[in-house]
């Protein structure tokens, strides 16, 4: 800005110096002018009266300057004398414009400029009492010659000039931009200017709010954003065309192990597998890309998605889900599709080879009731079977219609020890039941199949004279029942599979004691169903304890 007012003033002096020396040229000029003119009419009088009363001989007598001439011209426009040239080597002047007007008027006067227009002529004339004119003329130069006699002095003036406009420009133009620079730009109204910037000052005063207040709102839907994107499980990255990386979230630091100060650098000055690498490349590229891959013992979806802007890619967002859990279901659901027909087929293919038995003619009786028995068997089974699988879907539902109620859970226990009593003797299994009073809120058939299916498995896998111990209690304000034997045990690598469906620990000793595999799968959903708690502890050879918290 100092630069153009500086360039504006400086040629504003200029245009003022170089119009004056026109203007004063052209005044001086037209004086001098003036003045010759008059001094031409003071000569002719002078001359006319010589004439009058010496004639030729006067004007022979007479000294003329170089540049002036004086000429005698009859009355019909024949020159009589000329102090330049011979008089009849001249041609008839009574055309001539100042004959004319002394011819009308007495006298009468003309300027006629050179061909170069290097000098022009100024011309005077008197009539005679004789009718004859005298002419008097001088040369002025034009104002070119004039020019080109003064360009020394000329030049000078100029140069100094210059120099002055110069320094005059330089410090006018800071001395107008000081208060301009001065201004406060975050308050405007502080700082003294001209009274011509107060609209300028009151519209910066006005942009400042506008502008604080959508700095305050960029913030705001920063920080939201920041802690919507912090508090996701899914990762989130953004980067640029050239794989700047503009926004990360806290799940895409952990999941990649990146620093804090991650952002504003460069994706690929990271340590990252070449697959992700590849996948924000395409993405680039303007491919969207949607895979499941394993990635740390992990199922992980990602999802890159360009981001175009004119038809032209200008970075890409990518969100990793972990789909690990849905992974796992998804593989439980087909386990638990093929173990449901394989459970299923055992009983069925029992019963129709025994069905086939019985149908045959000629079947000894015994034979008959023995396979009867059998299809007995084996259909109580498959009725088992598809109840607890129907249990296990509703408590995966949550679609039981049993209302939650209050009511003992030591009294429920009770019922368990007394139903499992004739087969505990069968088994010869001591069972006992202690504790005191436990009243909680929930769904009582569901706990009742908790504790069942507990006690069951512990009189199922434990040893001939084994114990079975519940204790059933308040402990810490929950409660809390607790199943130990002195059963087979649970190795290590079997504590976290045995809540699965159809998954036995010896299947060798599962076909003996039977059952359909979903007890403790269905355990595990009726204790979290009820948001409680499950804990295992055993020791091979030596038994097993299982601890409900509710």
């Amino acid at each position: 800005m100092t630069s153009k007012i500086f360039k504006n003033i400086f040629i504003s002096c200029l245009l003022v110096l170089f119009s004056t020396i026109v203007i004063i040229f052209g005044v001086m000029y037209n004086f001098y002018g003036n003045e010759l003119m008059d001094e031409l009419k003071d000569e002719i009088k002078i001359v006319s009266t010589g004439v009058e009363k010496g004639g030729i001989e006067f004007l022979e007598s007479l000294n003329v300057e170089d540049d002036k001439r004086i000429t005698w011209i009859n009355e019909d426009g024949s020159v009589k004398f000329d102090t330049d040239v011979t008089a009849d080597k001249m041609s008839n002047h009574i055309n001539r414009q100042e004959i004319q007007q002394a011819l009308e008027k007495g006298t009468g006067e003309a300027i006629r400029n050179s061909d170069t227009l290097s000098e022009r002529t100024m011309y005077c004339a008197k009539l005679m009492k004789d009718g004859t004119i005298i002419r008097v003329s001088t040369n002025q130069y034009t104002v070119w010659i004039l020019l080109l006699d003064m360009i020394q002095p000329l030049l000078v003036m100029i140069f100094i000039t210059l120099i002055i406009s110069y320094i005059v420009a330089y410090l006018a133009s800071r001395k107008i931009v000081q208060p301009i620079n001065q201004i406060n730009l975050e308050d405007a109204t502080v700082t003294a200017t001209y009274p011509e910037l107060n609209p300028l000052v009151e519209k910066i005063r006005t942009q400042n709010k506008v502008i604080s207040s959508q700095i305050k709102e960029l913030k705001r839907a920063q920080a939201e954003f920041s802690t919507i994107t912090n508090n996701m499980k899914e990762s989130l990255i953004v980067v640029d065309s050239h794989k700047k990386i503009l926004s990360l979230n806290n799940s895409a630091r952990n999941l990649f192990n990146l620093p804090k100060d991650a952002e504003n650098r460069y994706i690929d000055d990271f340590e990252i597998e070449k697959i992700f690498l590849d996948y924000i490349k395409s993405s680039l590229f303007g491919e969207y890309i949607s895979e499941v891959i394993e990635y740390n013992d992990s199922w992980l979806e990602v999802f890159c998605n360009p981001v175009c802007v004119d038809e032209r890619v200008k970075g890409a967002v990518v969100i990793i889900l972990d789909v690990t859990e849905k992974h796992q279901r998804e593989t439980l659901r087909r386990e638990f599709s093929a173990n449901v027909s394989h459970e299923l087929k055992t009983p069925l293919a029992a019963i129709l080879a025994s069905a086939e038995v019985v149908s045959m003619e000629n079947t000894p009786k015994e034979t008959d009731i023995h396979f009867s028995k059998n299809i007995i068997k084996e259909t109580n089974r498959l009725i088992a079977l598809v109840n607890d699988i129907i249990k296990l879907s509703k408590l995966e539902s949550s679609s039981i219609d049993i209302v939650t109620e209050k009511f003992d859970l030591y009294e429920i226990g009770q019922s368990v020890v007394e139903r499992l009593q004739p087969i505990a003797v069968e088994k010869d299994i001591q069972l006992n039941l202690v504790g005191e009073s436990t009243v909680l809120s929930g769904v009582p058939a569901v706990l009742e199949e908790v504790v069942y299916n507990l006690v069951d498995n512990s009189i199922k896998y434990n040893k001939p004279y084994g114990k079975v111990n519940i204790t059933i209690a308040p402990v810490n304000g929950r409660a809390t029942v607790i199943v130990e034997d002195t059963g087979i045990g649970i190795s290590e690598d079997n504590k976290e599979r045995i809540f699965e469906r159809f998954y036995r620990v010896d299947k060798s000793r599962s076909k003996e004691v039977g059952g359909t595999g979903l007890g403790l799968s269905i355990v595990k959903h009726g204790v979290e169903y009820h948001n409680g708690q499950l804990k295992i502890e055993s020791e091979i050879n030596k038994g097993t304890k299982i601890t409900v918290t509710l």
